[in-house]
């Protein structure tokens, strides 16, 4: 006999007594308990190269301890992440008593390696996985991006942040279709026109910035399947900004569906006669 919490209930003897057990799916939850803990060994690799005292087994056992909790329920799941937050507190409190910087990095992964581990144990694999992967390359790549954050000047910065204004405050604001009677003004299709070219020039000044030379064969490239006419028109901006990329112009503009587009449109780029 089932009762209404799953559990199967069988008798002892003819008085009623029974003792409740539960069918408990072995498998399944031997393979959720293996794919959290290679995810918090996955983590905590990267935390035991660079010498951290939360490392392998400690980024392991927050992956266990959240799987747990998920295959047991929500609210034990609840008490995991808590039991995570209590060992990142100590580890802190044990890092500033011996005269050290909390560990706020670290902190952090463990945390989420903990929900990872919560949402292993409900049966999520995907997500977890990629949450754990996004985790580990953003511990692994802390100096390239320390160093390109140092790198960027005031002016970068602001283009940026006006790009994704652009793209995710002021086109989900604009209204679909047609506002006209005649079905002429579509706002959203002509900023995505907008968008277009303000991100191919990004794009390119990044490349450019990156890559030298090259960056610009790789914005012909790359824009080119995106659409070619506003990356025709954003190299021939960039190349009268910049006089001495009219060669690497040419080269971006020779590959792909650039090349068709600019030969439509001879008089935007023009090659110095050299004498």
């Amino acid at each position: 006999m089932v009762n209404a919490l799953g559990y199967s209930c069988w008798p002892l003897s003819a008085g009623g007594t029974a003792l409740p057990s539960a069918e408990w799916p072995y498998l399944w939850a031997l393979a959720r308990l293996v794919l959290a803990l290679a995810l918090g060994l996955f983590v905590g690799l990267e935390r035991e190269r660079r010498g951290k005292e939360a490392g392998l087994r400690t980024f392991a056992f927050a992956a266990l301890l959240g799987c747990l909790g998920g295959l047991l329920g929500e609210s034990y799941a609840l008490f995991g992440l808590v039991m995570v937050g209590v060992l990142v507190i100590f580890l802190n409190v044990h890092r500033l008593r011996s005269h050290h910087d909390t560990e706020l990095t670290t902190s952090a992964a463990l945390l989420v390696v903990g929900f990872t581990g919560v949402l292993s144990g409900q049966g999520h694999t995907l997500t977890p996985a990629a949450a754990a992967v996004l985790t580990a390359a953003l511990l692994s790549w802390k100096e390239r991006l320390s160093g390109f954050s140092l790198g960027l000047t005031d002016t970068e910065l602001r283009s940026a942040i006006l790009l994704a204004i652009l793209a995710f405050v002021i086109y989900p604001a604009l209204p679909e279709g047609s506002v006209d009677p005649w079905g002429l003004v579509e706002p959203r299709a002509a900023w995505v026109t907008v968008l277009l070219i303000a991100g191919i020039g990004f794009a390119n000044y990044v490349l450019l910035k990156a890559y030298g030379n090259r960056g610009i064969e790789l914005t012909g490239f790359f824009g080119g399947l995106v659409n070619s006419t506003v990356t025709v028109t954003a190299l021939a901006v960039r190349v009268r900004e910049t006089h001495g990329l009219v060669d690497a112009a040419y080269r971006a503009i020779g590959r792909g569906p650039v090349r068709r587009r600019a030969e439509r449109q001879p008089g935007q780029l023009q090659r110095p006669q050299r004498l």
